[in-house]
């Protein structure tokens, strides 16, 4: 085996090595996206100013019971949190912003009474991305003054009757506690629940590394019909099967590559935030996982050569090859989209074992079940999608026709 599949896969690392730039270019994808993705989810949003509008038609104070309130606070405290947020605020009206906060006249007199509300008008542009993060900012500024006067009313109503009144079980009268559990019920920490989430990036990620594959194996095959070079390597004494196979094992360097340089775009991810916020998220990146995420970048990348070398085994042109290539790079998409939002083996039975005959959900099987700790399920996941790699593997090898290939127009 080894005399028949070696000289097939030094054929193809010798081609590939005389392709540097595409391997760097190949490389470069996965190592970069991680970190821009974390860039983009840190600095981004902040570079973007927005306009924001904070007008006080009634300013001045009010008095509930002992304490004391000032509409003028209320407005610098919004005018503050949106600074905060990049926000540019102003306190007239212009014709352009992103979001406008109006305190209205009376609102001092329905603040301080027991039987009516007062109400504060938020005004937001509809084609603003900021405008949303804005009413958010607003409302927690909101939140916390309300928590506080209703905190005073209560005293209040509790002078008024004479009786000893604690705000918190007028306010909160029911408490919860929530208690993390793993898979086998026991305890888990707050660090094990981010570690999930990690899981859920980490398989997301893995979009990233189909597509230069499956790019570099349709033109090892179609490339070498257009190139008339396909005829010499089939006069050799070299077995049909080894070709096939070693196509496949030479293109999957490239997912080695890919996946090593994931694994250095993933480090970066974690490194902008940590030195951020000063926050070691390292301590998420277990080795196990680690290994788990390589892995499983190896293995996308085997049956992304595995799902489409039957299609150009049997394609007579770029065109076809290419067609289908997208399709499989849009069930890769979609697999690990749904990975992002959900658990695929919670979903419900046929669309779950639909999803299953897809080898990418086994791959982001063995990412999640690491993350959990569950090394045997994960094992399983693996076995299961090298398993569906192999059967595709031997559909390649029966659909390899030599006359289909000779004469097959490019």
């Amino acid at each position: 085996m080894r005399r028949t599949l070696y000289p097939v896969v030094w054929k193809e690392l010798r081609d590939m090595a005389r392709d540097i730039k595409t391997l760097v270019a190949i490389s470069l994808l996965p190592l970069l996206m991680m970190p821009l993705m974390g860039i983009t989810s840190i600095y981004v949003q902040t570079l973007q100013q927005g306009v924001a509008v904070v007008i006080n038609d009634d300013p001045g104070t009010l008095t509930i019971g002992n304490a004391t309130f000032s509409t003028n606070d209320l407005a610098n405290s919004i005018i503050a949190a949106l600074k905060s947020k990049g926000f540019r605020v102003l306190n007239h009206s212009v014709k352009s912003y992103d979001i406008m906060v109006i305190i209205p006249k009376g609102f001092r007199a329905n603040l301080s009474s027991l039987t009516r509300v007062a109400l504060i008008k938020i005004v937001k542009s509809v084609g603003s991305a900021k405008s949303n993060e804005g009413e958010n900012t607003v409302q927690s500024v909101l939140g916390s003054f309300a928590r506080k006067v209703a905190e005073a009313k209560v005293r209040y109503l509790g002078i008024l009757a004479g009786k000893q009144v604690s705000p918190d079980s007028v306010l909160n009268p029911i408490v919860y506690t929530t208690v993390l559990v793993g898979p086998s019920g026991t305890a888990v920490s707050v660090e094990e629940s981010f570690r999930v989430m990690l899981g859920r990036i980490l398989a997301f990620s893995l979009v990233f590394v189909t597509t230069p594959s499956i790019a570099y194996i349709t033109d090892s095959v179609v490339g070498e019909k257009e190139r008339k070079t396909f005829e010499a390597l089939l006069a050799t004494p070299v077995p049909r099967w080894s070709l096939v196979i070693g196509k496949t094992l030479s293109a999957s360097v490239i997912g080695l590559i890919t996946g090593l340089a994931d694994a250095v775009g993933l480090l970066l991810f974690f490194a902008l935030p940590s030195m951020t916020y000063g926050v070691n998220l390292f301590s998420l990146l277990t080795p196990g996982l680690m290994v788990a995420h390589v892995s499983a970048v190896y293995l996308s990348v085997l049956a992304s050569l595995a799902l489409i070398l039957p299609i150009v085994i049997r394609s007579g042109s770029y065109r076809v090859a290419q067609a289908f290539s997208l399709a499989i790079i849009s069930i890769a998409s979609v697999v690990f989209f749904i990975s992002l939002y959900a658990d695929i083996n919670a979903l419900t039975a046929p669309l779950r074992y639909a999803l299953y005959v897809i080898p990418y959900s086994h791959a982001v099987g063995m990412i999640k079940q690491s993350v959990l700790g569950e090394v045997g399920q994960a094992a399983i996941h693996a076995l299961v999608i090298i398993a569906e790699i192999g059967v595709l593997l031997a559909l390649a090898v029966k659909l390899f026709s030599e006359e289909k290939i000779i004469y097959s127009k490019t």
